[in-house]
């Protein structure tokens, strides 16, 4: 393994997808840099900050580099000499500018202020492809949610069946929950959508009289907002931004280990899809593991870690703390491709799901019909009580249970039951589909939601 496994040549692509890992990618970053300096330079020129020539020639240089493996070895080896962030990248860009520009590049502007504003144009991309993959795994659903509306299968509560339902209520849940990590990520827009242009402490002081009108300007042209207050030492934003991804991977990895469970051989309701050159063991031929479902939990896994790492950066020192912010160099990356990666996942999860109706069925005539229990017991609550019926019945499959007889055999011959209900009564209430409650008008309501804005 490489030292950092989402880096790996070779298994990176266990952990984020290739446009996400773009985004991150040392050169794209470095090029998005160098335009960002170039519009600040073009910007400071408007307001006479600095000369109109040296802008043009910023400009030009920066639009001629190569970011290539010599640049970025160059930014490299500046760094480790000064240990500052961006004295390689402005030692680079001053060996490549035969003119003015030199001097002026990178006036005014601190590495916290480029590199903020990077990441929040970096993070709004990120959020795009997340949201196009919420949106692939919501259309499977509601797929899922219509196909299965009617499909019995056990409801489990504790590992336990409890009462009948549809396979599309259980469907219908996961849909509500990713429609609302859609709307956090849309509700959360204005917050993140914001850029940072202020200086060594925050107060502008190096951007000359009319800074703050030059500093909307500069994100004008970029298309972030003007923040009302730097928020260098404030960094509660990027906290939501991992939040936000807890809440995205944790609903692709609570969906991923439901399907890691029913696929189990002794349940067998769910399959994930597979290719005939997946391999599930190069021991055992036979096998098919829930690659997917379970590769789920680990990115979740990495997303949750990095989140809390995250949460550090809340306490700054003063107006500028380096050791808070630079937590988010590692945690901020890997948060974003890892949750990033769940997302597509699940849809392609979603998109080949493989459901077994007729295991489902199985496996609920295998419980001997004691899920139906609740239904036989509130009809007898009409007519005795809830808590004297809910004793009688569950005394009697006590019984039943160790005896090994169904609940069927049990409530037929019981002298106490058959006093109150009727063999017809039982009959009807021995039917599964009686006992699924509003699971169908639950789903409908849910399909239903997307077209009111409801969630």
């Amino acid at each position: 393994m490489t030292g950092w496994s989402f880096g790996s040549k070779v298994y990176g692509g266990a952990w984020t997808t290739p446009q996400m890992q773009a985004l991150f990618a040392d050169a794209s970053r470095t090029r998005r840099w160098l335009n960002l300096l170039a519009i600040l330079a073009e910007t400071q020129a408007e307001f006479d900050l600095i000369p109109k020539e040296a802008a043009r020639d910023i400009l030009a240089t920066a639009q001629a580099i190569m970011v290539d493996e010599e640049f970025l070895r160059e930014c490299r080896e500046g760094y480790e000499a000064t240990g500052h962030s961006t004295a390689g990248l402005i030692r680079a860009f001053a060996r490549r500018c035969a003119g003015p520009g030199a001097e002026w590049f990178y006036v005014g502007a601190t590495v916290q202020d480029i590199a903020d504003t990077w990441l929040m144009l970096t993070l709004r991309e990120a959020r795009g492809l997340m949201i196009a993959d919420l949106d692939r795994a919501a259309a499977a659903a509601e797929e899922l949610c219509r196909r299965h509306r009617n499909t019995l299968m056990p409801g489990r509560t504790h590992g336990q069946q409890g009462l009948p339902i549809t396979f599309g209520f259980k469907v219908a849940g996961w849909l509500a929950e990713l429609r609302r990590c859609r709307q956090r990520f849309e509700e959360a827009a204005p917050r993140l959508d914001v850029g940072q242009l202020c200086g060594g402490v925050g107060s502008l002081s190096a951007l000359g009289p009319e800074a703050l009108a030059l500093q909307r300007r500069f994100f004008e042209r970029i298309g972030l907002r003007a923040p009302d207050i730097s928020w260098t030492a404030s960094r509660d934003i990027l906290v939501e931004w991992g939040s936000l991804s807890i809440f995205a991977a944790g609903a692709a990895d609570r969906i991923g280990h439901e399907v890691y469970n029913l696929q189990r051989d002794e349940i067998g309701e769910l399959r994930e899809g597979a290719s005939r050159e997946n391999i599930g063991s190069i021991t055992m031929p036979h096998k098919r593991n829930p690659e997917a479902a379970e590769h789920l939990g680990t990115l979740s896994r990495a997303v949750r870690a990095n989140a809390a790492l995250l949460c550090e950066s809340l306490v700054h020192d003063h107006e500028r703390d380096g050791r808070s912010w630079k937590i988010e160099w590692h945690a901020v990356p890997e948060i974003t491709l890892a949750a990033g990666k769940a997302l597509a996942l699940l849809a392609g999860l979603l998109e080949g799901l493989e459901v077994r109706p007729e295991r489902m069925c199985a496996n609920l005539d295998a419980a001997d019909g004691y899920p139906l229990s609740e239904g036989i017991m509130l009809a007898l609550a009409r007519k005795i009580g809830k808590q004297s019926a809910h004793k009688l019945v569950h005394d009697l499959l006590t019984e039943a249970r160790s005896s090994g007889r169904s609940l069927r055999d049990a409530v037929m011959n019981d002298h106490d039951i058959r006093a109150h209900l009727s063999q017809s009564e039982l009959e009807a209430l021995l039917d599964p589909l009686a006992q699924i409650g509003q699971c169908q008008a639950l789903v409908d309501r849910v399909l239903v939601a997307r077209s009111d804005g409801g969630t």
